[in-house]
């Protein structure tokens, strides 16, 4: 990761002012989904979000940075168009807080990014509600699982059978 591309310092500064005066245990969680986030930057495969060209062109960077190839090419404009594909249940974590905390900092972050001066507004507008829909989406998914699995349906009486003799 290098300090000076322009990416690290919107993603590093929106995890600290969220993170301002939260508990301890919260401020470990938003750490987790900034690093989560970081790896699925650097890993995830971005052709939902940016299209076939752009997100070969972003592997074959990654060939030469392990760390950081997204920025290299990349701003908040495309960061916008990807945030779907981290709300998606493959990229969230198998603990439902840890998952919640996860969509609703992406939320939160498509909010600070819409706020900011070098988000392209017409160019990413589009993006910005389908990012806002996937977010609303993954919130629903969530509030299903917390629920837990639907209750199994259980054989009516008359199809059981009596019990037979016992030896």
């Amino acid at each position: 990761m290098d300090a000076d591309e322009p990416g690290w310092p919107i993603i590093d500064d929106f995890f600290r002012t969220e993170a301002e005066g939260r508990a301890a245990a919260t401020v470990r969680r938003y750490a987790a989904v900034r690093l989560r986030l970081y790896a699925f930057l650097d890993t995830a495969d971005m052709t939902l979000g940016l299209g076939t060209h752009p997100a070969d062109l972003l592997e074959a960077e990654r060939q030469f940075h392990t760390s950081g190839a997204f920025w290299t090419l990349f701003g908040p404009d495309e960061l916008v168009c990807c945030l779907p594909s981290f709300v998606h249940e493959t990229w969230l974590p198998s603990g439902l807080a840890d998952a919640r905390a996860q969509v609703s900092l992406a939320g939160r972050l498509l909010t600070h990014l819409g706020q900011r001066p070098e988000l392209d507004r017409q160019a990413v507008s589009c993006a910005m509600y389908e990012a806002q829909d996937a977010v609303a989406r993954a919130r629903r998914a969530l509030g299903r699982r917390a629920e837990g699995p639907a209750e199994q349906p259980r054989m009516p009486d008359r199809f059981l059978q009596p019990p037979g003799d016992v030896w």
